[in-house]
């Protein structure tokens, strides 16, 4: 039956939709230019759906919305570091992958936290892949899609003759491996920016054709693409037949086959993922259906050989869903019940591919970020030549990152935690998959100080990234125009799909998991996004009102 746990639906009204403006108020844009951009931003949003949905106010009939935080025009950005950054996406994939693979290795990075955390999201995912590996696989192929996310940092050199100057370099911020958003808004802002430039140039009889100072952004067709080669693999596996992995079949399929994308409820965010449900549709002919966490156990059911099968409705037809891809499944209100839990377990053992499995989830935590730091950490998990050369490079995009354990290191980094002088410098964050929720510097003493010490090891402490301070722009937030110093963030896109052997053999292990072999069939970068933010501001959420989307300029 399915779950009856609700979400919270998010606040009210967005700032900016609070009241409105007359055409004489004094409260508007006064820079006349400023105020031309944003109203031709206004109609290329509203045309082009890059917009929020304001789910507490929907109608019968309609349903408020509003544009998405964005640029009022590129953001600077070196060139250098951008190409640097797309050429390590494909390591990046691979040093994930053979890192989730080795489970034996994973769990030991995890176990602090599972063993210490009996309610958390992390010990729920855990026991659902050990409930996968009683149950046995039928499905040996798993795909990803990754976004790698970074900013600049500026280091000030000393010595002779370098004073003033200063050196730029690229850090990660964080790996975000399920559930990846901004594929779509990045996409429709990256053409705004392109669009309003090509204008502008025809405008100044300065028409010289694209310019290359604003990378091409074909995010959607991209996801689409990969999406569809993964439901083509799962096509072919039934033309080829039975095997190990996948099971018996009695007789060839006689039905369609679907993706089946798995949602939250109350999603104000649909522009950011409808496209990708449309283009498999229009483009690819790909059956494509969403169906919403609470309601995957009452729209599906397992056959005899463990294919899912769902129904989009009491009266329709039901498919073969040939992938999940998953939008929902990381919040622990999703996993408060029994249902919650099994609904992810019917998921992941049916012979549907998933995107990604528990292990592509569990690997995206911050303890993994830190423990892949470590050295030679990078060069174990690096198995091709290519990516074996990036190994120093990866490494040399990470800050120093400490868990706040028991430790000798861990002590220091408590030590360092506490006091307010040495906390400024960085920013704590929960060892979740994803971002936000973060505390930041001299705030970091007075709310470990409201939790109890064993809760600490919750957490990972980062250095902070300072980037560079003379960056500025001109970002529309929902209340009104920023122009000053911002803070930017590159996510660089990757799309992998691997073949895991032996995955559920060698039951005797079950606390630690196994080891399995993997074989990466297909790996690559696939897009990028860009935002930006008031450099006084700390999250860079776009959803949450903290940032903008945007476009680097390239210099």
């Amino acid at each position: 039956m399915a779950t009856t746990q609700q979400y919270a639906p998010p606040p009210g009204l967005p700032p900016g939709m609070m009241g409105s403006h007359s055409d004489d108020d004094d409260e508007g844009i006064r820079d006349p230019a400023i105020a031309q951009v944003v109203s031709d931003i206004k109609d290329y949003q509203i045309t082009h759906g890059n917009l929020l949905k304001i789910v507490r106010f929907e109608e019968p009939t309609r349903v408020p919305s509003t544009g998405v935080n964005i640029s009022c025009k590129p953001t600077p950005f070196p060139r250098d570091m951008y190409d640097h950054a797309m050429a390590l996406q494909q390591s990046m994939n691979e040093l994930y992958i053979h890192a989730l693979s080795d489970t034996n290795w994973l769990y030991s990075v995890l176990a602090p936290q599972i063993e210490s955390e009996p309610e958390g999201v992390m010990v729920k995912l855990w026991g659902v892949y050990l409930k996968c590996l009683e149950a046995g696989p039928v499905q040996e192929m798993t795909c990803g899609i990754f976004r790698s996310d970074y900013m600049l940092q500026e280091e000030a050199l000393r010595g002779e003759g370098v004073d003033g100057e200063a050196k730029v370099s690229l850090k990660q911020v964080e790996m975000n491996t399920f559930s990846c958003a901004g594929i779509c808004h990045s996409q429709h802002a990256a053409r705004m920016h392109r669009y309003f430039q090509e204008r502008k140039s025809a405008e100044e009889a300065q028409d010289t054709g694209p310019s290359n100072t604003l990378p091409a952004n074909s995010n959607i067709s991209s996801i689409v693409s990969c999406l569809a080669m993964v439901h083509q693999s799962y096509l072919e596996q039934l033309r080829v037949g039975p095997t190990a992995a996948t099971g018996a079949r009695d007789e060839p399929i006689q039905h369609s086959t679907c993706v089946l994308v798995v949602v939250q409820p109350f999603n104000f965010n649909i522009a950011d993922e409808r496209p990708i449900d449309y283009g498999l549709w229009e483009d690819h002919k790909i059956p494509c259906y969403r169906c919403e966490w609470q309601e995957v156990l009452l729209r599906t059911r397992l056959g005899p050989h463990r294919e899912l099968r769902y129904r989009p409705s009491s009266t329709a037809k039901a498919f073969e869903v040939s992938v999940v891809y998953y939008r929902a499944g990381y919040d622990l209100r999703e996993y408060m019940d029994d249902a919650g839990v099994e609904t992810r377990f019917t998921l992941e053992t049916s012979r549907a591919i998933k995107c990604p499995d528990v292990l592509g989830h569990l690997i995206g935590f911050k303890s993994v970020q830190r423990a892949l730091t470590e050295a030679g950490v990078a060069e174990r998990f690096l198995l091709s030549e290519q990516a074996r050369d990036h190994a120093g490079a990866l490494r040399s995009t990470s800050m120093p990152m400490y868990a706040l354990d028991d430790s000798v290191e861990g002590m220091r980094a408590r030590a360092i935690a506490v006091d307010p002088a040495r906390a400024k410098d960085f920013v704590l964050k929960p060892n979740l998959e994803g971002g936000g929720n973060n505390v930041f510097g001299e705030d970091i003493p007075e709310f470990l100080a409201s939790i109890p010490d064993d809760e600490w090891r919750k957490f990972i402490l980062m250095r902070l990234i300072t980037p560079p301070a003379r960056t500025t722009g001109v970002l529309i937030t929902s209340e009104d125009v920023y122009e000053g110093p911002v803070v930017s963030e590159l996510g660089v896109l990757g799309f992998a799909m691997w073949r895991c052997h032996g995955a559920g053999r060698g039951k005797g292990k079950a606390k630690e998991g196994i080891s399995v072999e993997t074989n990466i069939v297909h790996n690559e970068m696939v897009g990028w996004t860009f935002k930006s933010k008031p450099r006084e501001v700390n999250e860079m959420s776009v959803v949450k009102g903290y940032g903008s989307f945007d476009c680097p300029m390239l210099v």
